[in-house]
């Protein structure tokens, strides 16, 4: 028999050709992290040219400035020592505050230098020669007092947030302060750079057409459904319209799910980072990590930028991980499946359980910008063309999924998942290169196709700068060692947050059970069934990524997300082993984990990030009845009483059965979920109501749905006297919690309250009246409350008409408690826990009656435990304006987690070359983002902006969500936050300039905080 035209014997594939190409390209590849690059090197200069030194916020981000030079003239040092107390000539914070930056101080006839948080030196101010220089680098200071010079290699300026001096007008005349910002990780390019990029990306190129002009042998067809003959053309057609009835339905559930489906965690991050470097040139972190570079990993930042440049909505920023998710449906539905299940996957049922279980692994975790789909949609490549090019042993295909493997690692370290395919087939890969006849240069072209993403991860940034990155990632943290892994589990197990939600542990507990039930079948020879001789590829793969999620230096739940694509077919393909090997004992053991697993994913709370579980339901609670084992062992007791007849092959079957079932409700629940959240809050803000506001027209998401409040006028008594018993005047309430101040008299000179007479004493009261203005449309009536409000005590505001009473509104905000509200889980139900919330708190009320003139409180305490009491201050008129009124004032800092619910906000405050804009006003998260919504402003952990509580006051404006009067849950919207500064903001003078420099070369100025 002659040889195939396109045979190895005939192949254009030769080693030597092949090698060289290959060799060249991995060598670009590897040579492209340390080719010369174009670095950027910002001066900052103070005081600005032509000006006296005046006190100026400067943010260095690195805080640590590769080097700081500080020249004071003599006689700028003669001033301060004349002055009676001690002055700061110039200080890296406020005057006389802690700082681990440097201070030059004058006092008692000394000068007093302090460095890198300690006193380095106490000096007599020179009775000639004064001036004082101080030069400070990475490798220590040097301090000149007159004729003295000094060093001290130890001590270094740790950061930078302010150049502050107690002079004031000509008197520091002549000082100066050059600092040079560290600026590692903003470079450019070079011509070199560029064509290295270019060389490697036309081998890569190279590489692909030779490996696609060779076949090893004709394409095997043995592996492929059989073609039906003419006497099943019916059913064919009937198969086929099933099948574009699921595509049908996956598209249906996808776009519904991009319309009204909820946040992931950091999409706002993702946006944030790209925003900022449009400007600046370079994707750093913006918001912590001392603003250190996301290389390698920006593949996925490059992919919107285009979509941010242009202003894209949070609704149109979806459109990438739709498209991704389309692609891997695609892949699975067409090119997978028909390999691992050859005579299963044209069946309607199982396209349909690959359906159900993409969406329930998708749906939870891969909306959005966060890497994780892509991630997913680059290991479903690499499984798909891996295995169609061990089908049809197409060199090209198997070079794609190498190409594909490359990528994907350059997305996120969660890519190396990518790579668990290539490690299963590793065996069939080699014998495939083998039959080539060239198997070195085969094997180098792919290695140089998986070399593309090195180009993806250094094309824009350098050796150093990733190096630097990553040493700052690390430091920070989290950097969790592989041993911890069991950490994921926790979250996903926990209740504190939507981390261990419902929706999260749906594919995971579902998958797991099915997956230890398939490994028992393959070792049982579960291979040798009729078409299943590929089935082990899919679960083993997915064993092997959850064994590489170990590798991954955090161990949040979201980055399940990556496995999603093969997570689904793990899931399809060890249904199907189930159904076929028909094994009591396997599916006894399965249905028990099944159950469980089921079970105890549905009990917990329906909880999503943020504002993603306003108007859900079930979102403080687990999703009765799914959560309860009794259901799930009933439904299986019910199968098995419909397949008595072979209950041994029913048994079998139960947990591909009670696998499908719970894929089907979790679907259903979480669609159901986000359709029913919309119009729940139909009053009030929910994710998917901005999203429909969006295709209407501007929205600015929940910023247009909160309003600001602002005290114009307290009360003033119009006759009468007050009625009270255990009520005292002025007093009353707990004395670490003051009274709000208010405008005029204040409301602290009309106030009563309870608590002197004991927490366990009762009491009325019932005030004199108040003259009532004619309340505007933007106005409201407040009172400021302390203690208990109801569960048994009262506290109304009674209106009247000439001091005769009209009627009444009871302010009770007892359901706010959230001490008071049922918990879950617990280990025990208090029914009726009381209120306990000895805080002054805004009660307000806008309905009033139109014809009242005069208002009075009535208050009752009925209570007599430790927190039954009850003060109140007297009425007041507040104003109310829309928050967006309130952002135009400056540069307004919106926290990661905010950004895609305030679209419209884009003055936000520039972090580039080595320094952040110092914001004037904050929209901050809820108080249950805990720390993450306080981190761009820790100095320990490398917040960007944490200047702000260094040299900033803050003061939170009194806010309210519109809607959510009768949501408890929903009140704590954030909070819009002003920062007031003793100083100007960013006076400096700044000069950038290029320096050429090596891949591996930039200064080494170390972190500016120190390791313990």
């Amino acid at each position: 028999m002659s040889a195939h035209p396109n045979s190895a014997a005939g192949s254009p594939l030769r080693s030597a050709p092949a090698l060289v190409i290959g060799i060249l390209g991995l060598l670009a590849a590897v040579l492209l992290p340390f080719a010369p690059v174009l670095a950027d090197e910002t001066t900052v200069t103070w005081p600005k040219a032509g000006e006296s030194p005046e006190s100026t916020t400067a943010f260095f981000v690195p805080y640590a400035p590769a080097e700081t030079h500080v020249d004071v003239p003599c006689p700028v040092v003669r001033a301060a020592q004349a002055r009676p107390e001690p002055a700061t000539l110039v200080s890296s914070t406020n005057p006389g505050a802690a700082s681990k930056g440097f201070a030059l101080v004058t006092a008692d006839g000394d000068l007093l230098v302090q460095i890198g948080g300690r006193q380095v030196q106490r000096t007599p101010i020179p009775a000639g020669d004064c001036s004082v220089r101080l030069d400070a680098t990475g490798d220590g200071s040097t301090v000149r007092v007159g004729a003295n010079t000094s060093q001290y290699p130890q001590d270094r300026v740790r950061e930078v947030f302010a150049f502050a001096t107690d002079l004031s007008g000509d008197q520091g005349d002549g000082m100066t302060v050059r600092a040079r910002t560290s600026t590692w990780f903003e470079s450019s390019p070079t011509g070199g750079k560029i064509a290295l990029i270019a060389v490697q990306l036309a081998l890569a190129a190279a590489a692909l057409v030779l490996l696609g002009r060779v076949r090893v042998r004709p394409a095997d067809s043995s592996d492929e459904p059989a073609t039906s003959d003419s006497s099943t053309a019916d059913s064919s057609r009937i198969r086929r319209s099933m099948r574009w009835g699921v595509d049908l339905g996956m598209l249906v559930a996808l776009l519904a799910w991009t319309l009204l489906g909820p946040r992931t965690p950091d999409d706002g991050f993702t946006e944030g980072i790209v925003r900022n470097g449009l400007g600046s040139g370079a994707f750093t972190n913006y918001f912590r990590w001392e603003n250190a570079a996301e290389s390698p990993f920006t593949a996925v930042l490059h992919l919107v930028q285009p979509l941010i440049a242009a202003h894209a909505s949070p609704l149109l920023l979806r459109v990438p991980s739709l498209i991704a998710v389309l692609a891997t449906w695609l892949l699975l539905s067409r090119g997978a499946l028909p390999v691992l299940l050859p005579e299963h996957a044209r069946r309607p049922w199982v396209r349909a359980l690959l359906a159900g279980a993409l969406l329930v692994w998708w749906l939870p975790f891969d909306l959005g910008v966060r890497p994780e789909p892509f991630v997913a949609f680059g290991a479903t490549a690499v499984l798909t063309c891996v295995l169609r090019g061990l089908q049809r042993e197409s060199l090209l295909l198997l070079g794609c999924g190498a190409l594909a493997t490359g990528l994907t690692v350059a997305v996120n370290p969660v890519g190396l998942t990518a790579a668990a395919p290539l490690l299963i087939l590793a065996p069939r890969i080699r014998r495939t290169l083998r039959a080539s006849g060239a198997p070195w240069g085969a094997f180098a072209l792919m290695a140089c196709l998986a070399a593309v993403g090195l180009v993806a991860m250094f094309a824009d940034q350098s050796w150093y700068g990733v190096s630097r990155a990553t040493e700052l990632h690390q430091f920070y943290g989290p950097n969790v060692p592989w041993f911890e892994e069991i950490r994921r589990y926790e979250y996903l197990l926990g209740f504190d947050d939507e981390q261990g939600g419902l929706g999260r542990r749906l594919p995971v507990l579902i998958t797991l059970p099915l997956l230890a039930c398939a490994g028992l079948l393959l070792a049982r020879g579960g291979r040798g069934l009729p078409g299943l001789r590929n089935a082990h590829v899919a679960p083993v793969s997915l064993a092997v990524a959850l064994g590489l999620l170990w590798f991954t230096p955090s161990k949040w739940t979201h980055y399940f997300g990556a496995l999603a694509g093969i997570g689904a077919v793990a899931l399809t393909v060890s249904a199907v082993l189930l159904v076929a090997a028909r094994n009591e004992l396997v599916g006894l053991f399965g249905s028990v984990l099944l159950v469980i697993g089921v079970s105890v994913a549905f009990a917990g709370k329906n909880e999503w990030f943020l504002y993603g579980d306003f108007g859900v339901p079930h979102e403080e609670t687990p999703f009765a009845p799914f959560n309860s084992p009794l259901l799930w062992i009933g439904l299986a007791v019910v199968l098995l009483i419909f397949g008595r007849r072979h209950w041994r092959a029913a048994l079998g079957r139960m947990p591909a059965w009670l696998g499908g079932l719970a894929v089907a409700t979790g679907v259903a629940v979480l669609l159901a979920s986000f359709v029913i959240a919309p119009i729940r809050q139909s009053d009030g803000y929910s994710v998917g109501g901005q999203n429909i506001d969006a295709l209407t027209g501007d929205d600015c998401g929940i910023v247009d749905e909160v309003v600001t409040t602002t005290d114009v006028r307290t009360l003033e008594p119009s006759g009468g006297t007050d009625e009270s018993t255990g009520f005292t005047e002025l007093g009353g309430y707990a004395k670490n919690s003051p009274p709000p101040s208010a405008p005029g008299s204040g409301s602290a000179k009309n106030l009563w309250g309870s608590l002197d007479g004991g927490a366990a004493g009762t009491g009325e009261l019932t005030t004199r009246w108040f003259g009532l203005p004619e309340l505007r449309q933007n106005q409201e009536l407040t009172v400021s409350a302390a203690g208990r409000t109801g569960d048994g005590n009262r506290l109304v505001l009674e209106f009247g008409r000439d001091a005769q009473p009209l009627g009444q509104r009871v302010l009770d905000d007892s359901g706010d408690d959230r001490a008071a509200r049922r918990t879950y889980p617990s280990d025990r139900v208090v029914e009726d826990t009381p209120q306990d919330h000895p805080s002054w708190r805004e009660l307000s009320v806008r309905d009033v009656p139109p014809e009242a003139n005069t208002v009075r409180i009535k208050a009752v305490d009925a209570t007599v435990d430790s927190g039954g009491w009850l003060a109140t201050t007297g009425p007041r008129v507040r104003d109310i304006a829309p928050l967006r009124a309130s952002l135009g004032r400056g540069p307004t800092y919106v926290d990661w987690s905010m950004i895609w619910d305030a679209p419209c906000v884009r003055r936000t405050p520039r972090v580039s070359g080595g320094l952040a804009q110092a914001p004037t006003m904050l929209l901050t998260p809820p108080k249950e983002l805990g720390f993450d919504g306080q981190a761009s402003f820790v100095r320990e952990i490398g917040g960007a902006f944490a200047g702000i509580r260094q040299v900033g006051r803050e003061t939170t404006m009194a806010t309210r969500l519109l809607g959510a009067e009768d949501e408890p849950l929903h009140q704590d919207w954030g909070s819009l936050v002003q920062v007031d500064y003793p100083m100007r903001r960013d006076a400096y003078d700044t000069a950038t300039s290029s320096q050429r420099r090596w891949g591996w070369e930039g200064d080494r100025t170390p972190l500016g905080y120190p390791p313990a």
